[in-house]
């Protein structure tokens, strides 16, 4: 199932053993467009603090209630290590963080997960090559609330804001950039599948896509309010752009 991301913010954090906090932010890798860590406000207001929580330890979303519920208990989370979720993380960082909680990292295999598509919170392999783990930081981790705002820019011109981000709630990849057309778009909420993100202006704050203001004014629209899409619609959204959707095999495209 396909959500926006947003109306996760604030939901509560569920310990296997008490109530940990709410959900603050995301950090999303701008490489593969997957979200790898939820970021808690343990605490409550300025008395708490921020850790990260990685999606192995997540083992239910309940819309309804607004509740994510992890597999660790409170104290895990309250001895984490220390991040700075105002600064860039680094890599070793990453690892220490990963042996704390005993799961996999995500980097160093062909899936979005490692060597898995999902994220499925099996135990750290000790002799797995983590020589990437000293890497002085990782640029590619960013907050979602952060570019949130940021302006998408096409090929020829700026014409929309970024207003949310469409996931995968089982893999945890961003399907989609959610953004709201400005000036002749009258408003109209478009999507934009990652694969068309040529790259993020940080300094700029622009998202910089591989289409022309045209091809996106023309594209399927959303519903209003609409952050939850069908098979159909998303079969339409790619489409149009000429471009192979997301579920379909490598292998599958080369032939």
């Amino acid at each position: 199932m396909i959500h926006g991301i947003r109306k996760m913010h604030g939901f509560k954090i569920h310990a296997t053993d008490a109530e940990l906090g709410h959900v603050e932010d995301w950090y999303f890798d701008d490489e593969d467009w997957v979200v790898r860590y939820l970021v808690a406000k343990t605490g409550f207001w300025f008395l708490g603090k921020e850790v990260l929580i990685s999606p192995h330890s997540v083992t239910a979303v309940d819309w309804d209630k607004r509740e994510v519920n992890v597999n660790l208990t409170k104290q895990q989370v309250e001895q984490s290590p220390d991040i700075d979720t105002h600064q860039p993380i680094s890599r070793r960082k990453e690892n220490e963080f990963h042996l704390y909680y005993n799961v996999p990292a995500y980097w160093g295999g062909l899936g979005l997960w490692g060597h898995e598509m999902v994220p499925n919170g099996r135990p750290l392999d000790s002799d797995a090559d983590t020589s990437e783990a000293c890497a002085e930081e990782d640029e590619h981790l960013r907050s979602v609330r952060e570019v949130i705002g940021y302006r998408l820019h096409a090929v020829d011109g700026d014409l929309a804001q970024v207003s949310d981000f469409l996931f995968d709630e089982q893999t945890w990849a961003l399907r989609y950039v959610l953004a709201h057309l400005t000036g002749r778009g009258g408003g109209r909420a478009i999507v934009i599948p990652p694969k068309l993100v040529d790259h993020v202006v940080w300094t700029r704050a622009h998202v910089a896509v591989n289409a022309s203001q045209e091809q996106i004014l023309s594209a399927p629209a959303l519903e209003k309010d609409r952050t939850t899409l069908d098979r159909d619609f998303e079969t339409r959204i790619f489409s149009h752009y000429t471009t192979h959707p997301y579920w379909v095999s490598e292998e599958a495209q080369r032939e």
